[in-house]
């Protein structure tokens, strides 16, 4: 039986996400997209199976977190890159509290890390929970309850 469709995982967002994001390799694919990546030859970079890299472009296209646009750089066939979608765009979040975590609690060495920056200004930038007005929440107060 397939997990996802008992009742405490149906209707859960964080369940639902897993389904789409939480296969091997798309959260890298997702980086890679936000990085500039838009061409299968960047995407095989990270490693990918060839095989299965077609494989999760696709699963990422149906899902609807990038979309295919096609090109033709001059003398060659035409060819599909893919680009973020609005759904794409909006893991942004997602990406940065893995890598926000990952610097925090793992060794990572002289290792690069992925950084987050405001466009217009350079800084650094993380996340932080805040409340419907806007105001600053402690994660120490945070709770997660069961939506009613």
């Amino acid at each position: 039986m397939d997990a996802m469709l008992l009742p405490a995982n149906r209707a859960c967002p964080i369940a639902g996400t897993l389904t789409v994001l939480g296969q091997k390799w798309n959260l890298l694919l997702l980086r890679e997209a936000f990085l500039g990546s838009t061409r299968f030859a960047e995407f095989q970079r990270i490693g990918i199976p060839t095989a299965t890299l077609g494989g999760r472009l696709d699963a990422l296209v149906a899902a609807g977190l990038l979309e295919r646009q096609a090109y033709q750089a001059e003398g060659e066939r035409t060819r599909e890159e893919y680009r973020l979608t609005q759904a794409g765009r909006d893991a942004l979040p997602i990406l940065a509290a893995l890598a926000q975590w990952g610097e925090t609690h793992l060794d990572l060495g002289d290792r690069s890390k992925v950084g987050f920056a405001s466009g217009s200004t350079g800084r650094r930038a993380h996340l932080e929970f805040v409340d419907e007005d806007g105001n600053l929440v402690e994660a120490a107060d945070i709770r997660v309850a069961r939506a009613s």
